[in-house]
């Protein structure tokens, strides 16, 4: 029987580094941001002198959705005014702040917004079966929010501007 090939800390440093740059730039995907988490926590076993390394500080958060039905399908109507759920086995911590960057991946269309992480574990249909977050938005005003107020009929679509 083969051992696993053990990871060196200069390796387990080097990707820490990578995502704690991309947590703060261009996003994570949910799984990238709990591999950060759980390398944090596996440096500061290694290093206890340097608690933390870096793991405080905004996080950009990436979420894909296939088309906007699928996102519709993830609103969450017990969340006021209106919340997204996110799947995710790892949620983060309830009262966690993310910067959100949704990915409509049918049109190309790119939404973002400030969120906070208000439920863990707990669907849109109120499923606690669902693993993942439940959002709430943190900016009044924001196109997400906007859209998902079209997509849930709470808004009109809004008019094409005259030519």
């Amino acid at each position: 029987m083969q051992r696993p090939a053990r990871t060196s800390p200069h390796d387990l440093l080097r990707e820490f580094a990578g995502l704690n740059r991309r947590r703060r730039g261009e996003g994570v995907t949910p799984l990238e941001y709990q591999r950060w988490l759980d390398l944090g926590r596996r440096l500061e076993e290694t290093f206890p002198s340097q608690p933390a390394l870096g793991r405080k500080g905004k996080v950009c958060l990436i979420v894909d959705f296939a088309n906007e039905k699928e996102l519709a399908a993830s609103v969450m109507m017990n969340v006021r005014p209106v919340g997204l759920f996110v799947n995710t086995p790892f949620p983060p911590d309830r009262g966690t702040q993310l910067d959100l960057r949704v990915r409509i991946l049918d049109s190309g269309q790119v939404y973002a917004s400030r969120v906070s992480v208000v439920s863990n574990n707990v669907g849109p249909d109120f499923s606690t079966q669902a693993l993942g977050m439940g959002l709430k938005f943190r900016d009044a005003r924001c196109e997400l929010r906007a859209r998902l107020d079209v997509l849930c009929g709470i808004a009109p679509e809004p008019e094409e501007p005259a030519p």
